[in-house]
């Protein structure tokens, strides 16, 4: 009986094997999706709470910078009109950091025209050196302070030493605060990943101030 032998040429053929590092289609949609959602490229430090669907490419965010920068150039390649990243708002405005530039480019649009929001206001002109508040709504003479917070979600959970360092500056800063007898809004990585939920937070705040109220 004759054995039927496999073409060498078609034996020899290599197949692609995914490397961890390569990020997979369903990374660079879930990564387009949210770029979109936040008119804003994110950081990865977004997609840990995207699971199961961003672990893959929260674990590329750990390696080192090359990695992430690879999977930004893929992305960009795939789709040119991708809001852009980084500190610069799409209306030109800029931020001290991209998440502060998502929190930014997700009020911005629902500001009302008697409502100021400042960048960086002084919670005392006369203290030295003096405290600058990411944000503030401002309606007259009443402010209320918003607080980005970068380190971690409302959980508080850090997950690097950067991360624990940037929670312990947060924390003086909520000293200062309480020490003006302040009490700022703050929002955390989770809370930057819908936008809607943070004009609805804004609104409420703004209602706050007209009704008299302040930080």
């Amino acid at each position: 009986m004759l054995l039927t032998k496999t073409p060498v040429a078609a034996a020899t053929v290599s197949r692609h094997v995914r490397s961890f590092f390569e990020p997979t289609d369903d990374d660079l949609d879930l990564y387009r999706d949210i770029s979109f959602r936040l008119k804003a490229q994110p950081p990865s430090s977004l997609f840990r709470y995207l699971q199961p669907e961003g672990r893959h490419l929260m674990q590329l965010g750990d390696e080192e910078p090359g990695v992430w920068a690879g999977l930004l150039r893929r992305v960009e390649q795939r789709w040119p009109g991708l809001p852009s990243r980084g500190r610069v708002a799409s209306d030109g405005t800029l931020l001290n950091s991209a998440l502060e530039r998502i929190a930014y480019e997700a009020v911005k649009p629902v500001v009302p025209r008697d409502v100021a929001l400042d960048l960086e206001i002084a919670l005392d002109p006369l203290q030295q050196p003096r405290f600058y508040s990411d944000f503030a709504i401002r309606y007259g003479s009443r402010v209320m302070h918003i607080e980005i917070v970068g380190a971690c979600g409302a959980d508080r959970v850090t997950r690097n030493d950067w991360e624990a360092h940037l929670l312990a500056q947060f924390d003086r800063r909520l000293e200062v605060y309480r020490q003006k007898r302040l009490t700022p809004e703050i929002w955390y990585l989770n809370d930057l990943l819908e936008p809607a939920q943070l004009q609805k937070r804004f609104l409420a705040l703004v209602a706050q101030l007209r009704a008299g109220g302040g930080s």
